[in-house]
């Protein structure tokens, strides 16, 4: 292939993918989060999950219970959840998927265990609440 035929397909995708991330197609494979309750004492985890478009509702976690969610993260385009996390008492925000700060180290699933300090991402370490 010649380099202006080159070049002209280059100018014909870009413009392509711009629009995809605008229109909020998505390209990669679903991503899973699943949000563990590991607060003490059998308390009941509330959680609100929510993106840009999507809300999750509101979920009551059991104690030692899991919930989980999946999406299609875009590669273009920041992808953002955000969850206000409670049981008695608290109340706290997190960024639960950050594509950012997750799409490296956990690419597939993201496996938190929510702890009264804060949310722990499996086998990576725990993090300060957003709030």
């Amino acid at each position: 292939m010649n380099s202006s035929i080159r070049l002209f397909v280059v100018f014909m995708i870009i413009p392509a993918l711009i629009r995809a991330c605008s229109g909020g197609i998505c390209l990669l494979g679903k991503t899973y989060v699943r949000i563990h309750n590991s607060l003490p004492e059998e308390v009941t985890l509330t959680v609100h999950c929510k993106s840009k478009t999507d809300d999750l509702g509101v979920q009551q976690i059991p104690p030692q219970g899991t919930w989980e969610f999946q999406f299609r993260p875009n590669v273009f385009c920041r992808t953002l959840f955000f969850c206000s996390m409670q049981w008695p008492g608290q109340f706290h925000r997190f960024d639960i998927y950050d594509g950012e700060r997750d799409t490296e180290r956990c690419y597939e699933t993201c496996n938190w265990s929510v702890k009264p300090t804060g949310p722990c991402l499996l086998n990576i370490g725990c993090e300060n609440w957003n709030s």
